[in-house]
């Protein structure tokens, strides 16, 4: 049976475990009434903390009793919550599970500091004004990403040496282009009648 399992078993008694239904007490009563005509049965138990339903029943009627119990469950399953599908992981995800940490950390420093508040609902502003100017095609982080480059470059400045990926990108360039000219062949030269390559 799909989303259920069986917790526990004897004659007479079985609980079985629903995750779905844990902490849900609409979804564990509509499980119970559509379990409850089954023959046999004597009474149903059910814990909502736990996620569970107990069934008590006469453990001499046992094969009719699970005959009726799994053609009931099959009526249960369209009850079950859908689980969404997995998102796949994408390159980039990392970055934002780091910025949604900073900014769960952020709101539960604004909710015991007053300056904190003062400090996160300005940069939520400027990032909400950021996002209504630019038509949501970019954010407050990616100004911030911006501003820090051009403060790096304007401090290195031109004192600094050409970078080395530059260097790299060049030299590999030069060695393209040479790969790609033509080679002239030297004629073959002859020695005592014969052809030497």
């Amino acid at each position: 049976m799909k989303h259920v399992q069986i917790a526990h078993q004897m004659p007479g008694r079985v609980r079985f475990k629903i995750p779905a239904a844990r902490d849900n007490p609409v979804l564990l009563e509509q499980i119970r009434e559509i379990l409850d005509g089954i023959p046999g049965l004597k009474q149903t138990l059910v814990k909502p903390g736990a996620g569970s339903i107990v069934l008590l029943y006469d453990p001499n009627d046992a094969p009719r009793f699970e005959a009726q119990m799994i053609e009931r469950w099959r009526q249960v399953q369209p009850l079950m919550p859908q689980k969404s599908p997995k998102k796949p992981r994408l390159p980039g995800d990392e970055f934002d599970q780091v910025t949604q940490k900073i900014e769960a950390e952020a709101e539960f420093l604004a909710g015991h500091s007053h300056s904190a508040r003062a400090i996160v609902d300005f940069f939520k502003e400027a990032d909400r004004e950021i996002k209504t100017l630019t038509n949501n095609m970019i954010d407050l982080k990616i100004v911030l990403a911006l501003a820090l480059a051009v403060a790096t470059f304007a401090g290195i400045g031109a004192s600094a040496a050409t970078p080395m990926w530059i260097t790299l990108a060049l030299f590999a360039l030069n060695h393209f282009i040479e790969m790609q000219t033509p080679v002239a062949t030297p004629a073959p030269r002859r020695a005592a009648g014969f052809v030497v390559p």
